[in-house]
């Protein structure tokens, strides 16, 4: 189990890292360096304030994953071919979440927000299967409430539901639709009342 965190941890912080490269600073003049100017203004503009929404953004939905798979793995007291199958697809979504960034920074709506959406959808399914699929198998720790369990699982499944209702939004009204995506952050506590209740 430890080699599984350690790989899956390897990964998010590699993704998160390379997430900086939603940044790219003007094309350099010929004297080899942009100009002050160029880069004051670069920095005062519309495309820089959109790389820096679309980093904490991306940084702010990598670490909700790792923060859901990490809880998930607490409970894992085992694991089969099954269990890493599923956890390796899960993993290369998270490999792929910079690129998504950089097409969500660059793309005009709605194009760059389904594709985001997308990635996210995928990844959320392919965690979401992990759980179903461990928790079915009997690889739970014993004595876990059910009522943890039922947290974890609607967690789970929040986040992608929450994405891939954006994709219909996005075709209908365009940029807007990534207002919707603040439901990710809110969606775990929703649940985890309705969990203790």
């Amino acid at each position: 189990m430890g080699r599984i965190f350690g790989l899956s941890d390897s990964i998010f912080a590699f993704s998160m890292t390379l997430l900086v490269l939603s940044f790219a600073l003007p094309v350099a003049t010929s004297g080899g360096l942009a100009s002050p100017a160029v880069v004051t203004n670069y920095l005062h503009g519309k495309k820089f304030f959109n790389a820096v929404y679309v980093y904490v953004l991306s940084f702010f939905i990598i670490a909700i994953w790792w923060r859901t798979h990490h809880m998930q793995f607490a409970y894992l007291r085992s694991y089969d071919r099954g269990v890493l199958q599923l956890n390796t697809i899960f993993l290369i979504f998270i490999a792929v979440m910079p690129f998504a960034a950089q097409v969500l920074n660059a793309a005009s709506s709605p194009t760059g927000q389904i594709f985001f959406a997308g990635i996210q959808l995928g990844t959320g399914l392919s965690l979401a299967a992990t759980w179903t699929y461990a928790s079915g198998r009997g690889h739970l720790t014993p004595h876990l409430p059910k009522a943890w369990e039922r947290y974890i699982t609607w967690t789970t499944f929040s986040v992608p539901i929450v994405f891939a209702l954006s994709i219909p939004l996005a075709l209908a009204i365009g940029a807007n639709a990534e207002y919707f995506w603040v439901a990710v952050g809110i969606a775990p506590y929703a649940f985890r009342r309705l969990a203790k209740s």
